[in-house]
């Protein structure tokens, strides 16, 4: 186990980066992510929203030649958001970035319906190795935002991510976004960590990684929450139930801004459920600015919940009722050690952002 100040966590089989320009906490994001695809050897695998780095292309590009490599992003320009759907990562298009970089053989646009999202980030190396966390390939992603990765060198977990990769492609995953058969998680021990690995997709019921996520909270005696934005129903329940236990929280103000009621929001929802983005001293909100078209956005992006030091929630998905029906991704890791390190980054946002960070809720 290593233990190397706050941007890095490791066991024998998992290694965590954290990131926060604001906060400085330098993860050195890009290096790990361009050594992680250097290493493989016959197959690498890319499921990713969002991919501007100019490094990360390179090095995919460099792959391309060695092995099979295959790439899967989310085909959308970002219209959606204009079209009223709030709770989603903004972003100006990908292809153009890809097709730029001379990867267009190797990549595929994934186009879901409406107004839902390709939202994973993860790459499955050799079949073997996986890398996944809260970050898009960005500039804003990898160098600027606040959000955490990690890889996991397990066969069993590549499995999952594999087949989560194949119905990705599978015939008609574009064509709707019904709901099937909850999924249960699969759960995986990996060393001595036991880890619980979740997907939504059009095949799966997706309402599987909230009940997952409020299953883990129920009874809980002590949270501590980082996230972009939180407007699940169900989540918002849990949490309303939780409000006077050992509770604290980071968020991004302008994406709480926008699911929150109106005139602000958009949300429906009971004002009430909203009480810890609304002045509630335990939740603090990071400096960041709202979205531009640009790939300069500060988001604070993390989507992770630390329950009673021994649960760790991460990944992709977003506390949101939108993130159901997009592709996520999300992890549920047990282990006081990880969870440990969890926090260590979360104390450090939250000192930070208490003394820099705007008054929830934003005018």
């Amino acid at each position: 186990m290593h233990v190397a100040g706050i941007s890095t966590f490791s066991t024998k089989e998992l290694n965590f980066f954290f990131h926060s320009h604001r906060a400085k906490v330098d993860g050195k994001i890009v290096s790990h992510l361009v050594q992680f695809i250097r290493r493989a050897k016959h197959t690498l695998d890319v499921a990713i929203y969002d991919m501007k780095n100019k490094d990360i292309l390179n090095a995919l590009k460099k792959m391309s030649s060695k092995v099979q490599l295959t790439i899967l992003y989310d085909g959308g320009t970002g219209s959606k958001v204009r079209a009223g759907s709030t709770t989603v990562d903004p972003k100006i298009a990908t292809a153009k970035a890809i097709i730029d970089a001379g990867l267009k053989k190797s990549a595929h646009p994934i186009h879901d319906k409406g107004k839902h999202l390709m939202h994973d980030k993860f790459l499955v190396r050799d079949g073997t190795c996986v890398w996944t966390g809260s970050g898009n390939f960005t500039k804003g992603g990898l160098l600027l935002q606040d959000n955490n990765y990690v890889t996991i060198d397990s066969p069993a977990v590549a499995s999952e991510y594999a087949k989560a990769f194949g119905e990705l492609r599978g015939p008609g995953h574009s064509a709707s976004h019904t709901t099937g058969i909850p999924a249960a998680p699969a759960k995986i021990k990996v060393g001595n960590v036991k880890i619980s690995v979740l997907f939504s997709t059009q095949f799966t019921e997706a309402e599987g990684v909230e009940t997952e996520v409020r299953k883990r909270l129920k009874g809980a005696k002590k949270v501590r929450i980082m996230a972009m934005l939180i407007s699940d129903p169900g989540i918002l329940d849990s949490l309303f139930a939780l409000k006077n236990i050992d509770i604290k929280g980071v968020l991004d103000p302008h994406m709480m801004k926008n699911v929150m009621k109106p005139p602000k929001g958009k949300s429906k929802l009971d004002p009430k459920l909203f009480w810890f983005a609304n002045g509630d001293k335990r939740f603090v909100a990071a400096p960041s600015h709202a979205f531009v078209k640009s790939d300069n956005n500060n988001f604070m992006h993390n989507k992770v919940m630390i329950i009673d030091d021994k649960v760790v929630i991460t990944g992709s998905y977003n506390f949101s009722e939108n993130a159901e029906l997009n592709d996520e991704n999300m992890l549920v890791i047990e282990s006081p050690a990880i969870a440990a390190a969890y926090t260590k980054y979360f104390n450090r946002l939250f000192s930070e952002y208490q003394k820099t960070g705007p008054k929830l809720p934003l005018p």
